[in-house]
């Protein structure tokens, strides 16, 4: 499946989950998508510079919008390791994972090619490999 493919998923996810999309490609490649949780809508940078990334972006931020995390806007940031960024990184991993392993035999589960495939830090391994444990045992 092509990252476009599942950022039509994600965002009929947030839109499944009451969560409203507005995209855009007139921002600087450099600016992250990001979100406003007091009226449960995010942004989508499709000129992001970084374009594997998108998906996982999109989903970090509806995450945000579904946590009610307080404050007025918030910018994907895919370094934040502790607090309310990271809250929102581990969350992208779980609503991203089983989209992508949906169709993936347990054996065949890679999680540094799922890691590569959205351009997330090497440092959610743990996090991802709780998360595809999680949803094969679940299955």
């Amino acid at each position: 499946m092509e990252n476009d493919d599942y950022l039509t998923r994600i965002i009929n996810y947030g839109l499944d989950h009451g969560v409203g999309v507005q995209t855009t490609s007139e921002l600087s490649p450099y600016t992250p998508c990001g979100s406003n949780p007091a009226t449960h809508m995010i942004v989508i940078n499709h000129n992001w510079h970084i374009h594997r990334q998108i998906p996982y972006q999109a989903a970090h931020e509806i995450a945000h919008v579904l946590h009610e995390d307080p404050g007025v806007v918030y910018f994907h940031i895919p370094t934040a390791k502790r607090g309310i960024e990271a809250e929102a990184n581990r969350s992208a991993i779980d609503i991203l994972a089983p989209m992508y392993f949906d169709e993936v035999e347990p054996e065949d589960a890679n999680i540094d090619e799922f890691l590569d495939a959205f351009a997330i830090p090497s440092y959610m391994y743990d996090v991802t490999y709780n998360a595809v444990r999680k949803f094969y045992e679940n299955c």
